[in-house]
């Protein structure tokens, strides 16, 4: 979780996200310069629909270029076939 969080506050840096001095996530004393907590809440959602848009490219090159099955799909996220087809069939 740490390394997810750091990696978001990187991306939050990078995109000049407005800063503040908050106490570090997990410690009781002592002020950080960082993004705003709220800041960073919704770019964490943003970035993960981003990467759920990119599982489904993904997917869907693995079915043209090698043949993956829906269930193949399924099993690698450990859900039905039903399921995987749900979540990340291409939507026009």
């Amino acid at each position: 979780m740490v390394a997810a969080r750091d990696a978001l506050s990187d991306i939050a840096r990078e995109l000049g996200t407005p800063r503040g001095r908050y106490p570090a996530p997990g410690r009781s004393t002592g002020l950080t310069t960082q993004p705003r907590p709220l800041d960073l809440a919704v770019l964490a959602v943003r970035v993960s629909q981003a990467l759920e848009l990119v599982a489904a490219e993904e997917i869907e090159r693995a079915r043209q270029l090698e043949g993956t099955t829906w269930e193949e799909v399924g099993e690698a996220f450990g859900v039905s076939m039903q399921s995987a087809y749900s979540r990340f069939r291409q939507r026009s």
